[in-house]
């Protein structure tokens, strides 16, 4: 009789220890897999940080700083006339939208989903990246201090990638995939990836290509954007998935029509340009002011923008009719355009020109032929399916083991009470 109570004591101690083990050791296996999530620290509030106040004098840029409208002729007199975008969607894979900033339409901006936290929206932002390049693509006409985006009647579809542009890590490959299917699943018809990664992987070449298969037009920036143009571009390195075959791969240039050199990449990736050198857009949390921006993401939001401009107007286009469009509208560059490293091939074929890219009609486009996109779809490798999330993954075996093994607990405890486990009932 002696036995039973050392032996039930010696169960609640082994279960519990178990119970310990099992949650710390998945709590560790969480941090393994997800490393740094971009996700706000718990207990911080849901911005780890204040919103960067506008850099610019009470937040107006003057006349100097809104070159990009003027010089890509983004007006009613000009392309608006024709179309301003509207009935085509457009993801933003950011830091998130926010939907409430004036620049935008009170229907401009969607839901949207985040790929840091599966099942939350984007429609706010934490960093103010992705706002100024959602107003980029499709900011309201005439806003903010006359700021204007680009396609102002488009429709915004924001997609949560990192909550701060500027984080380690932030434009990691298998986030950026599953931004890209996320974006492809929630029907928008361009994605404009504007914080890229050197980073390649097979699960980001198959959501590209499954994008591409949607007849989904990528376009994605081939140089460093936000607080690493600040920092200057790392040279000879493949930004993603600018560098993936389909992907419409944007390039920028300053106000004098050079290549901004300083942050844009200079390799004959590049397939088109566009304004990227410093300029005024909206300053997220701060209603009524733009602050002063640059890099290669706003070159492809411009670029973006002229997509939604030419698929309102033209909307049986193929995504890569669109691409060839853009390219073979583009102005050329001029002979002094190669920056200061004489490199002429980083402009490729010219600077992005709204007005021709909606209204040239080129020889042989014609009709759109099924039989030549937009292409196939591949089997996703591992770890690639829609809205899979490995560090969400671990975190909720954690929680699944740690639940059991508490289940376990006074389970094991009421069967040895009853002496239901072989070899303790009286007489054994």
């Amino acid at each position: 009789m002696a036995r039973r109570p050392r032996l039930r004591r010696t169960l609640r101690k082994v279960a519990v220890s178990a119970l310990a083990a099992g949650c710390f050791l998945a709590s560790a296996s969480a941090v393994r897999a997800g490393g740094t999530s971009g996700a706000p620290p718990a207990g911080g509030g849901r911005c780890p940080r204040p919103l960067p106040a506008p850099n610019l004098p009470a937040g107006d840029p003057g006349p100097g700083l809104l070159w990009p409208q003027s010089q890509l002729g983004l007006s009613s007199a000009g392309v608006w006339y024709l179309t301003r975008g509207k009935g085509v969607t457009v993801a933003v894979v950011d830091t998130g939208v926010d939907k409430t900033n004036p620049a935008f339409g009170p229907d401009t901006v969607l839901a949207g989903s985040s790929v840091v936290d599966p099942g939350d929206r984007a429609d706010d932002d934490c960093d103010g990246h992705g706002t100024a390049i959602a107003a980029v693509v499709a900011g309201r006409e005439n806003g903010v201090f006359g700021f204007s985006g680009a396609a102002p009647e488009a429709t915004i579809l924001p997609i949560r990638q990192t909550y701060l542009a500027g984080q380690p890590g932030r434009g990691s490959s298998v986030k950026l995939a599953n931004a890209i299917r996320t974006a492809t699943a929630g029907g928008a018809r361009i994605i404009d990836v504007s914080i890229a990664t050197t980073e390649d992987s097979p699960q980001l070449r198959a959501a590209v290509q499954n994008a591409l298969a949607s007849d989904v037009l990528i376009v994605a920036p081939a140089g460093a954007d936000g607080p690493a143009a600040a920092a200057g571009a790392q040279k000879d390195v493949k930004y993603y998935p600018a560098a993936i075959p389909g992907v419409l791969a944007v390039g920028a240039v300053d106000r004098t029509g050079r290549i901004a050199t300083s942050f844009a990449q200079q390799d004959a990736g590049v397939m088109l340009a566009a304004p990227g050198g410093r300029m005024a857009v909206p300053a997220a949390g701060f209603p009524g002011a733009l602050t002063a921006e640059q890099g290669t993401g706003f070159a492809s939001a411009f670029v973006a923008g002229t997509a939604a401009l030419v698929l309102a107007h033209r909307p049986g286009l193929h995504n890569w009719q669109v691409a060839q469009r853009l390219v073979q509208t583009a102005d050329r560059p001029s002979a002094d355009a190669s920056g200061d490293n004489g490199d002429a091939g980083a402009v490729a074929w010219g600077i992005v020109d709204p007005y021709r890219a909606v209204t040239v009609n080129l020889a042989g486009e014609g009709r759109p032929d099924p039989s030549l996109g937009p292409g196939t779809r591949v089997v996703e490798p591992e770890g690639a399916a829609p809205g899979r999330d490995r560090l969400a993954e671990h975190l909720a075996l954690g929680v699944a083991g740690c639940g059991v093994l508490a289940v376990a607990v006074p389970v094991v405890t009421v069967a040895a009470r009853r002496g239901r486990i072989r070899g303790t009932r009286a007489g054994a």
